[in-house]
């Protein structure tokens, strides 16, 4: 039986198929003049169980025991009430963006391997599989929830950078073999890739790196509604930060995927989906 995910709430403003560095801008919009935190911050919240919990938790959850699953998610991300920033918004909104709006299947997600509020757990933030014809790509994520975007994309470049190191690989490949759950398409090829005999070049050659980047946006600040106006000046920015990837990434020869979410005030969702969260705490 298949995972009922929830509706999508961020829409596609800009969306731009060409390579090298393909991109798409997901929007939450406004309501009333104002843009919408709160509802993106309860969007992230009804997605926190299908990122923070395994497959069998998923497919349990329910009206009889969603308060339960609810904890259960909510640990594994904090369990104190003062934070002083969400990255993983960040790998929520990830999560979503490639389930929605990529049609990937998620082989795991970095939520559900925490345990605590001081766990950090270092490697891609989502590994999805999406299936292509007869074969498959395996998307490597990953995510930043910042204030400057620009900031966020040099993070992000030098994230990547170390995790496609050999060294790394050897250790990400071990922690996730035993995560890849039996629905997931093409899944013995997808093991095989995760083992230890596998050289990592091969399972690099089957990867695209979506790069989800979440900031503060001068073109959401500018405005109180969705407008033509409005989306061409998005457009403009994202389509900067676009080139601004290209050059820090530099010459490294590997397929992306660019997610951009245009934020108003980052505290405003944190804020929101803090006080969402306390109750399960």
């Amino acid at each position: 039986m298949p995972v009922k995910y929830p509706d999508p709430f961020l829409e596609v403003r800009v969306e731009h198929l060409d390579l090298p560095f393909p991109l798409t801008g997901l929007c939450a919009g406004y309501e009333g003049g104002l843009w919408r935190s709160a509802r993106l911050a309860d969007h992230l919240f009804q997605w926190l169980p299908y990122a923070a919990l395994n497959q069998e938790h998923q497919l349990s959850f329910g009206t009889h025991n969603f308060v339960e699953m609810l904890r259960l998610a909510a640990a594994h991300i904090y369990n104190t009430q003062k934070t002083e920033s969400r990255g993983e918004l960040g790998e929520l909104l990830l999560h979503l963006a490639c389930v929605l709006h990529f049609k990937t299947v998620p082989v795991l997600c970095k939520l559900l391997l925490k345990s605590s509020s001081n766990d950090t757990v270092k490697g891609f933030d989502g590994i999805h599989v999406v299936s292509r014809g007869e074969g498959f790509e395996l998307w490597l994520g990953e995510s930043k929830f910042y204030g400057d975007a620009k900031k966020a994309i040099r993070d992000a470049v030098e994230s990547i950078r170390s995790h496609i190191l050999p060294s790394f690989l050897v250790a990400e490949k071990t922690m996730v073999l035993g995560h890849v759950g039996q629905g997931i398409p093409h899944r013995e090829a997808v093991l095989q890739l995760f083992k230890s005999q596998t050289s990592g070049d091969k399972l690099l050659k089957m990867a695209v790196f979506p790069v989800l980047v979440a900031y503060e946006s001068a073109s959401v600040e500018a405005f109180d509604e969705v407008s033509d106006t409005y989306v061409n000046q998005l457009a403009k920015e994202v389509a900067d930060l676009r080139g601004y990837f290209a050059e820090k990434i530099g010459n490294l020869a590997f397929r992306f995927q660019l997610i951009f979410v245009p934020l108003g005030k980052k505290k405003d969702v944190v804020d929101s989906f803090d006080k969402m969260l306390v109750p399960f705490l």
